[in-house]
């Protein structure tokens, strides 16, 4: 085989083989001679001449090495003997090859992985059953991303599992759906939950059990405990590490999610949510209250304040409540409080279903609410409904009309919101147990199976990362400007830039006025309907300061998502801008940020028979102190890194001694 001639063995000075020379079948001294250099360590990079005894030590061996560098692995060219055995294969980097676009809708491509990657190593099989690595390229053409690689797993799911998902199919139940079903075949606890949440016997103790495990975990776990004047328990609140440290990338925005405090769940439970890099919800804290006034909620809001070291959101959402409203106002003075639109939308039919024109009135105010973009529009023909449908001494809208700034689009799109949406109940609105909180679970079933959830979370995540990290949208311009947010924004986020992208065939651009550095723009867009019929065309007015290199739209979506609109792009383009300047690039949305608390042990896992676990714990948080340290400066930087080497040399002859005592006692006592 033409492979086979360009293996390389390597080998000591004492045995004087010519590179390229293959160790013979009856060489048998010389192969026991060198098996320590051939055979392939775990920490080892792949060499040509390394040899194995197994098509599966082989695997390993480049999993393993393709884990600490942070790439995925698949296996190629593979070609087998007349005895159907393996003679030639290679295992190469998942990046491997390019890709052929199979969208039929060019404007919405499927995501590439493919980036004709060479890494890979090529190895031949023996006759005597020896693997043996004939080529080696290192080099990829991508960023790695070591610790967030994920291997496939190809474990078979088992009769049991499989005849379970067929059920499921039978009655109607997508396997997206019953994520449970799945994670029996992987090992994974069943998440699935069944009822409601109540204060029934067992439930104090199952929740101070909880507490007791999570600080034994961590330390960095908190809880407060709110007692009454006869000692009895009355609202307790807590967040675990990871919370905690999540906030400090994700705490600019947060939820305060009211859905289980509802009749329909009739529990306790209120959670703080955020929005992370991907657009998806995140815990921050978790409450139970025994009630729903000013105090109980001043009392969750200073308690979570205090877990978060006294760091108040620039911004919070809220379900329209007045205690809620007062107890905001109280804690957080100079947040952005927002009322959430969605649940103010649903409030319609309650408010409004009797009167007898219920549905033309619905259909004006929705009008008013979603399509008005200046103030004075809004509220000139607010009033005109009023009068029209003899709605002025309504006091649940004249409520609405008083607290108008904190609800109505037009007048809190200057905030930013992390996308969290004000016409839907988007993700980061969404309650964040849905999956595993239902009509008759008990507190203490849910405190039992609370870490699945946050697991669960945490897998959705890191899959998210990696997506974003090993595949790619592919672009539908050839704008350099599509290319950057390509290179820095998760796929998500990237997505949802693309829909502007999208809308720019929609758009023209006229100029009003220049008056030196200042600029006026009107952006004409076609508003075109599902079906293809054009609706109408709105106008945007858009500022472009050629000095700051900055741009502000009417729309103010780049204020409020943080994502620049189609009609600040079209400005962009119409002045020849080739880049987006980097205040455009959010950090928030960048997939390439290294953020604290990924390095945190995962402490959702029990561990508590696992002593180096324990230690892990006990160390993590220094590391990242330390890394935090070291990255102040490049004289501190490269200080941490002698220290960290001198640190590494101690440990690994700390090990050698303690292994050499081992081998010796072993000796002694065997003579």
């Amino acid at each position: 085989m033409e492979e086979d001639s360009h293996v390389q063995m390597m080998i000591n000075e004492d045995n004087k083989m010519p590179c390229g020379q293959e160790i013979g079948n009856d060489d048998r001294t010389n192969e026991q001679e060198l098996e320590g250099v051939l055979v392939g360590d775990e920490g080892e990079k792949p060499k040509a001449g390394m040899v194995f005894y197994s098509e599966e030590e082989v695997r390993n061996f480049y999993n393993n090495y393709a884990q600490r560098l942070g790439f995925g692995v698949t296996k190629i060219s593979v070609k087998n003997g007349n005895d159907g055995k393996s003679r030639y294969f290679s295992l190469a980097c998942a990046q491997h090859g390019k890709s052929v676009s199979t969208a039929k809708d060019s404007y919405h491509p499927r995501p590439s992985t493919k980036t004709n990657c060479k890494a890979k190593i090529n190895v031949t099989a023996k006759d005597d059953g020896r693997f043996i690595i004939a080529r080696v390229y290192l080099d990829h053409n991508h960023a790695l991303n070591p610790g967030k690689v994920r291997l496939r797993c190809n474990k078979a799911l088992d009769s049991h599992v499989k005849r379970k998902l067929e059920l499921n199919d039978l009655v109607g139940i997508k396997r997206s759906k019953n994520f449970h079903s799945f994670v029996e075949a992987c090992g994974f606890e069943n998440l699935l939950l069944t009822g409601q949440l109540r204060l029934r016997f067992g439930d104090a103790e199952a929740l101070c059990n909880y507490f007791y495990r999570m600080q034994n975990r961590n330390s960095n776990f908190f809880f407060m405990i709110d007692m009454d004047g006869e000692g009895c328990l009355r609202n307790v609140f807590w967040a675990d590490s990871r919370c905690r440290a999540m906030y400090e990338s994700f705490g600019d925005v947060i939820t305060f999610d009211t859905t289980y405090l509802t009749k329909k769940y009739d529990m306790p439970l209120a959670s703080f949510v955020g929005v992370n890099h991907h657009g998806q919800s995140v815990l921050l804290g978790c409450g139970l209250l025994s009630n729903q006034d000013t105090d109980t909620y001043t009392w969750l809001f200073k308690s979570w304040l205090a877990c978060m070291l006294g760091c108040a959101p620039k911004a919070i959402v809220t379900d329209e409540c007045k205690a809620i409203q007062e107890a905001v106002l109280k804690v957080f003075p100079d947040s952005r409080h927002r009322l959430c639109l969605w649940h103010i939308m649903q409030k319609l039919p309650v408010k409004l279903g009797g009167l007898a024109q219920y549905k033309m009135i619905k259909k004006i105010f929705e009008n008013i609410v979603y399509e008005s973009v200046q103030p004075d529009e809004f509220e000139k023909s607010w009033a005109e409904m009023s009068i029209e449908y003899n709605l002025e001494n309504n006091e649940w809208l004249k409520s609405l009309y008083a607290d108008r700034h904190c609800w109505v689009p037009l007048y809190v799109k200057w905030t930013f919101w992390a996308g969290m949406s004000t016409t839907q109940r988007g993700e980061g609105m969404n309650a964040f147990f849905d999956e595993y909180v239902h009509s008759k679970t008990t507190l203490k079933q849910f405190v039992e199976h609370y870490d699945n959830a946050l697991k669960s979370k945490v897998e959705k995540e890191r899959k998210a990362d990696l997506a974003s990290f090993s595949s790619t949208i592919p672009t539908i311009t050839v704008l350099s400007i599509e290319k950057q947010f390509q290179n820095a924004y998760t796929n998500e986020i990237f997505k949802l830039f693309q829909d502007e992208m999208r809308g720019l065939i929609y758009c023209n651009v006229s100029v009003i006025k220049r008056e030196g550095p200042m600029s006026t723009f009107e952006v004409t867009e076609s508003v075109v309907q599902k079906d293809g019929i054009y609706s109408e065309e709105m106008n945007y007015e858009v500022v472009y300061n050629e000095t700051e290199c900055k741009v502000q739209c009417l729309c103010h979506l780049f204020e409020f998502q943080g994502i620049l609109c189609r009609h600040a792009i079209s400005v962009m383009m119409k002045e020849k801008m080739n880049e987006v300047p980097s205040h455009y690039i959010l950090e928030r949305w960048r997939k390439d940020i290294k953020r604290g608390y990924t390095f945190m042990e995962n402490a959702y896992d029990d561990y508590s028979n696992n002593e180096q676990r324990h230690r892990s714990n006990k160390l993590n948080p220094l590391f990242h102190e330390l890394q935090e340290l070291g990255a102040e400066s490049d004289y501190k930087c490269e200080v941490l890194i002698k220290l960290l080497k001198e640190a590494k040399e101690t440990l690994l002859a700390i090990d050698s001694s303690c292994e050499t005592r081992q081998i010796n006692q072993v000796i002694g006592a065997s003579n």
